[in-house]
């Protein structure tokens, strides 16, 4: 049968994979470690994103056509963290691309549903920030985990074993220990309502 054949073919292949991947291990993995992307790395994946964005609504002239308010707020506030930039709420508004009472009305959404909070600048109580929950934070790093490893990797010149999985995981069995490190990068110099 056709479709048995390809899964043969696809298992002989994945198995070549893997043997290709153990034997060419670079020595930063020998003793067995995954490689873990930089906060540089999810940067570079999350603004790719959102110039992937921007440049959509360039080409079809139109930010309308395809407006998801929510995205764009978690995908810039994401950016914000990367960088390490507290995201004032008039920029978080400016970068969801929607009318501001609009914006804000998507911002008090995400606030419910524990994935965005906000909190006054303790120097000047008129300025409001916006920051991800450590909840948001984590399904980021999550929906973005899969590209930057494929990044991290490419850069690097060879295919991690993170992703065969000498062991038989990959990475999907690594996924909370590559997320809680991830976080810890992030978060590492936060401020605000931490």
């Amino acid at each position: 049968m056709p479709s048995q054949r390809i899964r043969d073919l696809a298992g002989e292949l994945n198995e070549l994979i893997s043997q290709v991947a153990i034997r060419d291990e670079p020595d930063d993995e020998a003793d067995g470690q995954p490689l873990i992307p930089t906060v540089d790395d999810w940067l570079e994946i999350a603004l790719g994103t959102y110039n992937m964005r921007r440049h959509r609504e360039k080409v079809f002239g139109s930010p309308q056509l395809f407006g998801e308010p929510t995205w764009d707020i978690l995908l810039d506030l994401f950016i914000g963290e990367l960088r390490n930039r507290p995201m004032q709420t008039t920029s978080v508004c400016l970068g969801s691309q929607v009318p501001q009472t609009t914006a804000l009305r998507w911002i008090t959404l995400l606030e419910k549903e524990d994935l965005v909070r906000r909190y006054r600048d303790k120097t000047d109580s008129r300025r409001v920030y916006v920051q991800l929950t450590d909840r948001a934070l984590r399904g980021m790093i999550q929906i973005f985990m899969e590209r930057c490893f494929w990044l991290t990797a490419r850069k690097r010149k060879g295919l991690p074993a993170l992703f065969l999985g000498a062991s038989g995981g990959g990475l999907r069995q690594n996924t909370e220990a590559i997320v809680a490190e991830a976080m810890a990068q992030i978060t590492r110099g936060r401020t605000g309502a931490g």
